[in-house]
């Protein structure tokens, strides 16, 4: 009950029935600072309506939405983790984290290949991934994350089974190319998604252990893949792997799901936090989305804003240079004397150090500023290629970098999609997402067979100087973009801070 009294008394109800955060627009309330008109024919009061401020719906004991809770915990949230960390084992070791055995091995088995020609095979299947993000997205909307994530299995499976029958180089850049990335996008986008549908504080812990299948899966599958390449050759190497993704890669699909939403509840909001402030800022901005092609003009808007566009550059230029090291850890063995066996022990025990990394900067990101974490891994990854891969020369020192190259760029891809979801928010995420993630896919298919063609230039002296600072320098740039979004993300935080403020102001000065 409101009393304003300006001389005669009168009084009205306000209507205080609690709302839920997705109900907050369009809301207003009586502005009671005015003195309304009173008429001796007409004693009802007229009340003119304002829109809540941003100051009200922080204030809001109507704000907290457990639909929007995540549980951060429990029996089947973790069983959603488990099935993308298998999915993560699996997806991108044919394209990625094995394909420097079979690089090694193509070499020899069509002879008139060069490392161009062959590193492309891999950079064309792990970009294909990226670029299908559009449509894997649609269909995981469409269809469920578990369909999708099963049809895509499917796919993978005849990608390897129709590769181990290849006879010519092109045949393999459609099947272990074209056809593989088709397959592990639409296996990949829902691995990667259904975390975050279950997890908030606990966010950065659960995609560091889904991730870090990645590494896992490196680890066990080089030396795996080698002894098999040894003993049955490429072709049932390859069938072995089909079998391998579809009891893999098939029973995880079944533990991914998406959260369906519970009730709604009003609870008093705490302290107004930095994350906070952002959701509420989404709130207060977020306007009906159009569809079809206005909706899609509406997406570019996210290309105006800096950190946007920081992170982008980032992901475009640190992707030239990422698979560089991954894909020539065994030729780069045999260049310096070691053995082939010796290349696939290095690269196994650089995704066990990824594997390591993703979990352990995962966590540390729960309980350090994300910019701090994002950027350090940024940095070191760039500093491991230019200072130690370029002093590799024994088996030790080559070990060394192969170790910390993997703890800290698989700690960096790891914190990327978590970077993203904090940056841009839930009503926008899949578009970021997919935006980045096509830019990340161009660099991945240049970046291999740039530093093939680069390798095969320096024949007959062969020399490894130019591939290792080509990939330093765009891990470098990649460093360079990230430190420019902390700068634009601190500026952002700083003006939405001075938002609330003024917001504040206003509605004291208003009472």
């Amino acid at each position: 009950m409101a009393i304003i009294d300006n001389g005669c008394s009168a009084s009205f109800s306000v209507d205080v029935t609690p709302r839920t955060s997705c109900e907050i627009g369009p809301a207003y309330v009586p502005d009671t600072t005015r003195t309304p008109p009173v008429s001796s024919s007409s004693p009802e009061m007229h009340t003119e309506k304002r829109p809540l401020s941003f100051i009200e719906i922080s204030q809001s004991p109507t704000l907290v939405d457990i639909s929007d809770r995540a549980p951060d915990g429990g029996v089947r949230a973790w069983l959603v983790v488990l099935g993308s960390f298998l999915i993560h084992c699996f997806c991108f070791a044919p394209t990625e984290y094995i394909f420097g055995i079979f690089e090694h091995n193509y070499l020899e088995l069509y002879p008139s290949s060069t490392h161009g020609s062959i590193a492309f095979i891999g950079t064309l299947g792990s970009s294909t991934t990226y670029f299908a993000g559009f449509l894997s997205g649609a269909a995981a909307d469409r269809f469920g994350y578990r369909l999708t994530a099963l049809f895509g299995t499917g796919v993978m499976a005849l990608a390897l089974l129709l590769a181990s029958f290849a006879s010519q180089v092109w045949q393999l850049y459609l099947t272990q190319g074209i056809l593989l990335g088709i397959g592990a996008s639409l296996v990949y986008y829902p691995a990667i998604g259904a975390p975050s549908h279950w997890f908030d504080a606990k966010r950065g812990l659960a995609l560091g252990l889904a991730v870090s299948g990645t590494g896992l899966g490196g680890l066990i599958l080089a030396p795996a893949t080698q002894a098999l390449m040894d003993g049955v050759g490429v072709g049932w190497t390859l069938r072995v792997l089909a079998l391998l993704c579809l009891v893999i890669c098939g029973s995880a699909s079944f533990l991914i799901s998406e959260r369906e939403s519970g009730k709604k509840v009003s609870e008093p909001a705490p302290a107004i936090t930095d994350a906070e402030i952002g959701q509420i800022v989404e709130k207060l901005s977020l306007e009906k989305k159009p569809v079809g092609v206005a909706g899609f003009i509406a997406d570019l808007k996210v290309f105006k804003n800096p950190q946007f566009l920081s992170l982008t550059f980032a992901e475009l230029t640190a992707s030239v240079g990422f698979l560089i090291p991954i894909y020539y850890f065994q030729t780069y063995s045999v260049f310096i004397g070691l053995t082939p066996q010796n290349g696939a022990l290095i690269a196994g025990l650089s995704s066990g150090a990824s594997c390591i990394g993703r979990i352990a900067l995962g966590y540390a990101a729960d309980r350090l500023p994300k910019t701090v974490v994002v950027s350090f891994c940024a940095w070191m990854t760039a500093g491991s290629i230019l200072i130690i891969w370029t002093f590799s020369k024994t088996f030790g020192v080559y070990l060394v970098f192969a170790l910390v190259y993997g703890f800290f760029a698989g700690g960096y891809v790891s914190l990327v999609p978590l970077v993203l979801s904090e940056t841009f928010g839930a009503h926008q995420l899949s578009t970021v997402i997919g935006f980045m993630y096509t830019a990340s896919g161009v660099g991945v298919l240049a970046g291999a067979p740039i530093a093939g063609t680069i390798l095969d230039s320096t024949r007959p002296n062969v020399s490894y100087l130019p591939v290792i600072m080509t990939a330093g320098a765009t891990l470098l740039v990649g460093a360079l973009c990230v430190s420019a979004w902390v700068f634009f993300r601190r500026l952002d935080k700083t003006t939405k801070r001075e938002g609330v403020a003024s917001s504040a102001a206003s509605t004291v000065a208003d009472q």
